[in-house]
């Protein structure tokens, strides 16, 4: 497969494993909506300019029981205190409401890249048995 066409594939998977850190971030707020002095995290966004670097220049992995180096897996997400909530009496500053929404929000958008994700492989597959 060309690396450009690789490329893709790795700029679809390393958002669909941003999104999924995500889900677990807001999962972990909502989770801490009424513990005393939790403060909300964020994750850091995800910037294209930073995808497109990854996906020109990646490791080859050569033995499929090797690690995953946190660079290919996407781990490099960072999370961050939310700056835009209100504090409680208790000091928790979870939106649950907010969190709510962003959840939905981030479900939705993996759907939809990994509907993307899967229509592009099946155009591969097709691809490959009408040249063969």
């Amino acid at each position: 497969m060309p690396s450009s066409v690789s490329g893709v594939f790795d700029a679809l998977s390393g958002r669909m494993f941003y999104l999924k850190q995500k889900q677990t971030v807001l999962a972990e707020n909502i989770a801490n909506s009424s513990t005393p002095n939790y403060k909300q995290l964020e994750l850091q966004p995800m910037s294209f300019e930073s995808v497109l670097q990854k996906a020109g220049r990646t490791m080859l992995i050569t033995n499929p029981k090797h690690i995953l180096p946190a660079s290919m897996a996407g781990a490099n997400a960072r999370t961050f205190e939310s700056k835009d909530t209100v504090e409680t009496m208790s000091g928790n500053t979870v939106d649950i409401e907010g969190q709510m929404a962003e959840m939905s929000k981030t479900s939705m958008e993996h759907q939809t890249v990994a509907a993307i994700y899967k229509k592009l492989s099946g155009l591969f597959k097709l691809s490959a048995k009408s040249s063969t």
